[in-house]
């Protein structure tokens, strides 16, 4: 196994007290999880209550709210400005991120600038190709790594280089400040209360189990897996220096993150999916706040990045590697 590089990469701060948070928060939340999901499991399979359709709906209400928190808000908003927006929305947006229970809207946004100026390179916090110590891993460890390892190494990304523009902003800092409470109204307060209204204790507790627990479980191994999959297996329509991929079934779990190799070729634009067939859920709901005006300065994907063999010289739209992406 060869080492790239035995200086700590660019933006990258090796072990201290923000890797032990990192490990303590990333710890905590999926053991918490781990436990709601095995709940579930008595509750379903042990005391043999029925799934029913107050389970199904909180969970498929509650999908669809974090998938847009992630995708929408913390992936394209507060990483990649694709579009602007009012400030009560965007508090409104934020609650939704940080419900995704996948930590603070500041660093997640800086981890995945990080991933952008190092991907599939040393300094890459999340790559199936090298991992945080710039060792070769493009194995089945390397894709543990990618998947949910990286989330427990002792590197941290450096949020005075990936964190511009994050750190002082007062949304960022409200909700970094109250993330534990929207983590467990996620989880909990608010599907407690809709399958009590409906269903009683019974309601109340299936909601929280399959609707709150299984339902945040399930969409953070999805974005996870577009870090791990989505730079192992799927098509490529950009030759880049990188391994992004195309995957429609991720895409479809992600409402459209998984063409990662569209997103990767220009990685501003609000729209993931870059040809009509492409389902982009989170792309469209930004155009159609775009129209109706909640959003404006909209990024969209020029002709000759959609289309670059039509242009004589190839367009450049990765940030330089060691550069942070804003």
């Amino acid at each position: 196994m060869s080492v790239v590089s035995q200086e700590p990469p660019f933006g990258v701060v090796i072990g201290g007290p923000a890797a032990f948070q990192k490990r303590f928060e990333h710890g905590l939340i999926l053991i918490s999880l781990l436990l709601g999901c095995a709940g579930a499991a008595y509750w379903y399979f042990g005391l043999g209550k029925p799934l029913t359709w107050i389970d199904i709906s909180s969970f498929l209400v509650g999908y669809t709210v974090i998938n847009i928190g992630v995708g929408m808000v913390l992936h394209r908003y507060f990483s990649h400005k694709s579009y602007e927006t009012y400030t009560w929305m965007r508090y409104v947006l934020g609650s939704f991120a940080t419900m995704a229970c996948q930590g603070s809207i500041l660093k997640w946004a800086a981890d995945h600038r990080r991933h952008h100026s190092h991907t599939d390179e040393c300094g890459d916090l999340h790559s199936p190709h090298v991992d945080h110590h710039c060792h070769d891993t493009d194995t089945l460890r390397g894709m543990f790594h990618a998947h949910i390892g990286w989330a427990f190494d002792d590197t941290t990304t450096d949020l005075k280089i990936y964190g511009k523009g994050l750190a002082d902003d007062p949304v960022v800092q409200f909700f970094g400040r109250t993330r534990y409470f929207w983590y467990v109204a996620s989880v909990a307060i608010f599907p407690g209360i809709y399958g009590y209204a409906l269903g009683g204790f019974d309601g109340m507790m299936g909601s929280i189990l399959f609707g709150g627990f299984v339902r945040t479980f399930v969409l953070l191994n999805a974005v996870l897996a577009v870090n791990s999959i989505g730079h192992k297996w799927g098509s490529e329509r950009y030759g880049q220096d990188n391994h992004s991929k195309n995957n429609f079934w991720l895409a479809l779990l992600t409402f459209g993150d998984g063409f990662h190799n569209n997103h990767h070729h220009f990685p501003r634009a609000a729209m993931a999916g870059h040809r009509w067939w492409e389902i982009d859920v989170n792309g469209w709901i930004i155009h159609g706040m775009g129209k109706i005006g909640l959003a404006w300065n909209v990024v969209s994907v020029p002709e000759s990045v959609l289309y670059p063999e039509t242009v004589p010289v190839a367009q450049d739209n990765e940030a330089p590697k060691g550069k942070a992406v804003a």
